[in-house]
């Protein structure tokens, strides 16, 4: 009960405060609004800006989930990419630029990630038994549609991050140009991402809170290192 009343006193506070006309779109001047596009994405990514200016301290944008459309990309996963890209790199763009221009990327840390990654490949044709992560199709698949970021795939992904203070224009890492395509060179791990993430902040990753007697960490049992080659 007293958590529930905690968050309607939080809604109320909210709804009285003049940080609620961040929420108000329609306050953005037109040619502002128009480089973000009229995409649920697009919109959000210029939420995302206008909340960072009023002081939000934390803000998430994610794609649409609608099945076989956005990132589900179980047949035809080539041209489902390239249009994912053309409706996201613009609204990114435009939301690294407008921080850059306010002065408010070197404090605001952007990151650009998935839960997963997609294999390069299918494994077998549409309808067959799907393999697992160490088994690969060998015959040559005739059509196009079966190529392409079809199952889950942990052996190599990308993050891309900007501000916060990390390096401009720098790459860390590579990932194998042959399958099974993990990562071959300083590959990091999602504690020491999440590590990196909370350096940038401030936070050290071995910092605990205990709840009901037990410590929880940033981190796994606070062993992440951040990766001090990405700060600037």
């Amino acid at each position: 009960q007293q958590s529930y009343l905690r968050s309607l006193d939080g809604a109320h506070r909210l709804l009285s405060s003049k940080d609620r006309a961040a929420f108000d779109l329609e306050l953005e001047p037109g040619d502002s609004a128009e480089r973000y596009g009229s995409t649920r994405f697009g919109r959000g990514c210029l939420l995302a800006r206008r909340l960072v200016e009023s002081g939000a301290r934390f803000v998430e944008v994610t794609t649409e989930y609608v099945p076989f459309l956005n990132w589900d990309t179980h047949a035809n996963g080539h041209e489902t990419l390239v249009r994912m890209k053309q409706e996201i790199d613009q609204p990114i763009a435009s939301l690294i630029l407008d921080l850059e221009a306010r002065g408010l990327l070197d404090r605001t840390l952007v990151i650009i990630a998935s839960e997963f990654s997609r294999d390069m490949i299918m494994e077998g044709k549409p309808g067959s038994t799907a393999g697992d992560q160490t088994t690969f199709p060998v015959e040559k698949l005739s059509e196009m549609k079966h190529y392409g970021q079809h199952r889950h795939f942990t052996g190599g992904s990308s993050v891309l991050m900007f501000g916060g203070g990390m390096r401009k224009g720098f790459l860390y890492g590579a990932t194998s140009t042959e399958r099974p395509f993990v990562a071959v060179e300083n590959p990091v791990s999602v504690m020491d991402l999440h590590a990196t993430i909370f350096t940038a902040m401030g936070i050290s990753p071995k910092t605990s809170f205990d709840v009901e007697g037990r410590p929880f960490y940033p981190t796994e049992d606070g062993k992440g290192k951040a990766v001090r080659e990405l700060f600037s």
